[in-house]
């Protein structure tokens, strides 16, 4: 039987230095992430569908001219990159290459979309590219339209998109527009905030998109190098193999040696039963407004599972957040939704999965909702996360391997 070496004082001083970076990145972070800042650019975001192998170009620039907004200069310290390698996929980097190829962290950029089929009466048949969660019953949808001749997306239709026995279709409302081969439909929710934080809106993963965005001008305040990847295509096609979630991340990590650590960012089902677990199954206890979330596995083990290590450094991280009043709750392993994490975990085993809680992500029941105070904790901890880079680094040298 292999035995492992005592992890004693070197660990100890590892832990110590974690407590020490995070504690330093308090001001830069208190300063920037704000509530009001973090609603501006999740508004933006999800009332800009983005259907995928079209994110991009919909969503890119939203992103672009925000952070221009607050004042972001792109150059050397922080690079934004619309088609990173010709991958279709957005890319943020901070800091040197040598330095933000050691730091992932991704959001998918792409929303739930459906292609088109011929019409049948009134209304098109469709084909979902996603994951067809919606129960029986309509949702206000739309319908976009790349143009040649302008280079660039509109609406070509308004409508309903109609779930009925399990199948979804679109019937346009108002002008009658032919749809065609081409078009992509997309639900749509118009964005509100409750006082409490309670937001309505098309969250996945316009929050995690946010919470990423909003934290990246720290991440280059504080010297921290880091990719920040926005893959397109992670909602794409139904499949059973694994790879046939996140191919946008694929692409992205293809030509790129394995990072120290990546951290994967995504709406996470709050309370109630998941499409995985429906039938009376076990249920994930998170809640809105109780914070980030963090999970030890993805899909039942068919995504990501993290090393025991770093979860457990994770969750002491975790608890020292919590004295600085960031909120993170731990999932209880009933399910959590593979995301990009399928792609990474080919390259690395080292990977967090941070999120927020939300219902309804694929218009489920009702109108996606989440919690605004959930995504500005999300955003804060992404900075903090930065530093469990290192603090894995220390551990691992400290005598934990055999």
């Amino acid at each position: 039987m292999t035995k492992f070496t005592p992890i004693g004082a070197s660990a100890q001083r590892s832990m110590e230095s974690l407590v020490a970076s995070v504690a330093q990145l308090r001001p830069l972070v208190d300063a920037h992430i704000t509530p009001d800042r973090v609603l501006r650019y999740l508004i933006a975001l999800a009332d800009t569908p983005a259907p995928s192998t079209a994110a991009s170009a919909l969503r890119g620039p939203v992103l672009r001219d925000l952070l221009q907004a607050d004042g972001v200069r792109f150059g050397t310290q922080m690079s934004l990159d619309f088609n990173f390698g010709n991958t279709g996929s957005m890319v943020i980097t901070t800091g040197s290459p040598e330095q933000f190829r050691r730091l992932w962290y991704f959001a998918h950029l792409d929303t739930i979309s459906y292609l088109v089929q011929p019409l049948e009466r009134d209304r098109y048949p469709l084909v979902p590219f996603c994951y067809h969660l919606t129960r029986d019953g309509t949702r206000s949808a739309r319908a976009y339209r790349y143009e040649l001749t302008s280079n660039d997306y509109s609406v070509c239709s308004e409508g309903e998109l109609i779930s009925e026995a399990g199948l979804p279709y679109f019937r346009p409302l108002g002008a009658n527009v032919a749809l065609r081969p081409g078009d992509r439909i997309v639900p749509v929710a118009s964005s509100r905030l409750n006082s409490d934080g309670h937001f309505v809106g098309h969250i996945d993963n316009a929050g995690g998109v946010a919470a990423l965005a909003v934290a990246a001008p720290v991440l280059v305040q504080a010297g921290i190098g880091a990719m920040l990847g926005f893959p397109d295509e992670e909602e794409g096609p139904v499949g059973f193999g694994n790879q046939m979630i996140g191919r946008g991340g694929s692409r992205i990590i293809g030509s790129l040696a394995p990072p120290d650590l990546a951290i994967v960012v995504d709406v996470q089902q709050a309370g109630g039963a998941s499409h995985a677990t429906a039938n009376n199954g076990p249920r994930n206890t998170t809640g809105l407004g109780r914070g980030a979330v963090l999970s030890e596995f993805s899909s039942l083990a068919r995504g990501a599972v993290t090393p025991p290590h770093l979860y457990e450094l994770a969750r002491f991280w975790s608890a020292r957040l919590g004295e600085l009043g960031v909120k993170i709750q731990e999932s209880n392993n009933a399910y959590t939704s593979r995301s990009d994490d399928v792609s990474i975990l080919l390259k690395t085993p080292n990977i967090l999965l941070l999120g927020f809680p939300g219902y309804d992500r694929h218009f489920d029941n009702a109108e996606p909702s989440a919690n605004l105070f959930d995504i500005v904790d999300l955003s804060k901890a992404v900075v903090y996360a930065s530093a469990l880079r290192q603090a894995l680094f220390e551990l691992l040298q400290t005598g934990y391997l055999p």
